[in-house]
Formats: structure tokens, C-alpha cells, sequence
């Protein structure tokens, strides 16, 4: 190999890495809400990078060692264990409306209330149980198409932080199989849209496939 396909190929890797970091930055952990004009475009560009980077991942050059796959950790940890629409206090909305609150002298003609009510009803629109039809599609970007992989994966999937799932830290097929369950209560959510419940069972016949070939070999 001479030197100018090395430098190539060392650039190549480099913006690679630079895509994976630029996807990090821009993807904050939050779907978008129901009073974003943008919300459908939004979510299908969602989709569309999450399909992007599995794709990515399956070229075989991976600069981060495992590729995409830490990616793909965390948009399966967010869209299929943590659920907070069960959680009933949060802190985090109690201090800012706290902050808001104390930023009035006094609620003249109601300013305060009609403010208070519209910021509260914009967070909790931000983790309602409905913007799974938002990550559910792009979580089943990476069961299509690097499902086989991440089914064998072992070992650190990266931070892990409390969720719906109290097994083992790491990648495991007892994971895999949570995910899988998980799916499979997407599909009987009536809150969500019909598309993500078909979705969703998609996935749980996917997933079952792909565990039976590997009773297979």
C-alpha cells in the first residue's frame, strides 16, 4: 500500500470518528414534544441517522473499536428500559418551576399560572409514553440491521444509569431478552400509534428469529 492510499485511509477513519462524535453532540436525550411543528420531520431524521450509523458501523471500519455500537447502546437503553411516564415526582421540573416562581413579584391578572401550567405541560410532554412513537423507530434501526452482532455482544455497553432493567451491567443475552419484552409491551401500548405497535412486534419477530439461528449453529 503506498502513501497516499495510507493517508487515505488514516482520513477516512478520522472523519468516520468525527461523524460519531457529531452524532453525540446533536442528539440530545429527549424526543421531540407534541407542540414542535417539526415533531414527524424531526423523528424521521431520527430514523434516518440511526439507519445512517448502523450502516456505518456494518462498512468494518470502526475508529472507535466497536464502531457505532456504543450508539446503538444508548438509543436501546433509552427507548426500551427507561420509562419516565411512571415516575410521578421530578426534581429536576419541580426546580425550574420553582425558579420560575420565584421570579414574580406577584401573579398579575395570572401571568404566573398560565406561564407555570404551560412550561409544566411542555416537560411532561417531553417524556410522555407517546414519544416512544419516536424511539422506537430508531432503536429498530439497529435490531435490522446489526441485530446478529449485538446479540453476541458481552462485555461494558458504557455509562449505565438506573433503569427498568436490574440484571448484570454490560451486553448479555439476558439483556437482549428484556429488550425483546420490551418490544413486545410497545406493541400492546394503546396510547401509541399503530405504526409503532406493528413496529414494535416487527422487532419481537426479528429478534426471535435471530436468537433461533443461533440455537441453530
Amino acid at each position: 500500500m503506498d502513501s497516499v492510499n495510507i493517508w487515505w485511509n488514516l482520513s477516512s477513519i478520522v472523519r468516520l470518528a468525527a461523524i460519531s462524535w457529531a452524532i453525540a453532540a446533536n442528539w440530545v436525550d429527549v424526543d421531540h414534544p407534541f407542540y414542535d411543528t417539526l415533531r414527524d420531520q424531526k423523528r424521521q431524521g431520527w430514523v434516518n441517522i440511526n439507519a445512517f450509523t448502523a450502516k456505518l458501523h456494518n462498512t468494518g471500519i470502526r475508529p472507535e473499536g466497536r464502531g457505532q455500537l456504543l450508539h446503538a447502546s444508548w438509543v436501546l437503553r433509552k427507548a426500551l428500559e427507561k420509562a419516565p411516564w411512571e415516575v410521578f415526582h421530578h426534581q429536576d421540573i419541580e426546580e425550574y418551576l420553582e425558579w420560575l416562581q420565584d421570579g414574580y413579584v406577584e401573579d398579575y391578572e395570572g401571568e404566573l399560572e398560565e406561564e407555570y401550567n404551560d412550561k409544566r405541560d411542555h416537560f411532561l410532554e417531553e417524556i410522555d409514553i407517546r414519544t416512544l412513537n419516536g424511539w422506537i423507530p430508531g432503536a429498530s434501526q439497529w435490531i435490522i440491521l446489526c441485530g446478529k452482532e449485538i446479540y453476541g455482544m458481552e462485555g461494558s455497553l458504557g455509562k449505565e444509569w438506573p433503569t427498568k432493567w436490574t440484571g448484570r451491567e454490560g451486553w448479555s443475552k439476558q439483556r437482549w431478552a428484556f429488550w425483546r419484552e420490551r418490544f413486545e409491551w410497545a406493541s400492546t401500548v394503546t396510547a401509541l400509534d399503530q405504526k409503532t405497535r406493528q413496529l414494535a412486534r416487527e422487532m419481537v419477530d426479528e429478534m426471535r428469529r435471530i436468537e433461533g439461528e443461533d440455537t441453530q449453529e
